[in-house]
């Protein structure tokens, strides 16, 4: 079986968070707002990649814009 230090990296990291969490067991709920306020981030890091690697994230077209504001008389 080859070496692979990204599988040695993930699971160390995934074994130091559940030590932290076992560790802050007794702050339940600061550890549930941290880790849901991770989730949450890594979520939306996750779908923005994903918009902006299929395309999906589009500009809005300057020249309709102002025609919009223009016609608001804004």
């Amino acid at each position: 079986m080859p070496f692979d230090p990204v599988a040695l990296a993930v699971a160390a990291s995934f074994t130091a968070g559940c030590v932290s969490i076992h560790a802050l067991r007794r702050h339940a709920d600061a550890v549930t707002l941290v880790l849901g306020l991770l989730a949450y981030g890594l979520a939306t890091a996750l779908g923005s990649l994903l918009a902006g690697h299929h395309g999906l994230v589009v500009l809005p077209d300057p020249v309709h814009t102002w025609g919009l504001v223009a016609a608001a008389n804004i």
